[in-house]
């Protein structure tokens, strides 16, 4: 269930896919599927994925609420 945080996340931060693709460094297509649950992000990209968002890494896992 964390892919549904990905996408909140990155919803809630007000970002763009595209503009999270970016700044992420990787294609549309493989943040779309993490977003689906169809791959995972490293480590690394879930840490730059909860600092973009202005989220915990815990809430990016779905393992917290979100403060915001």
């Amino acid at each position: 269930m964390a892919e549904k945080k990905y996408r909140d996340a990155r919803k809630m931060a007000g970002i763009r896919a595209e503009e999270a693709c970016t700044k992420l460094g990787v294609s549309i297509t493989t943040l779309y599927n993490w977003e689906n649950g169809i791959t995972t992000p490293d480590a690394n990209k879930l840490r730059d994925m909860a600092l973009m968002y202005g989220v915990s890494a815990d809430y990016i896992l779905g393992l917290a609420f979100s403060s915001q």
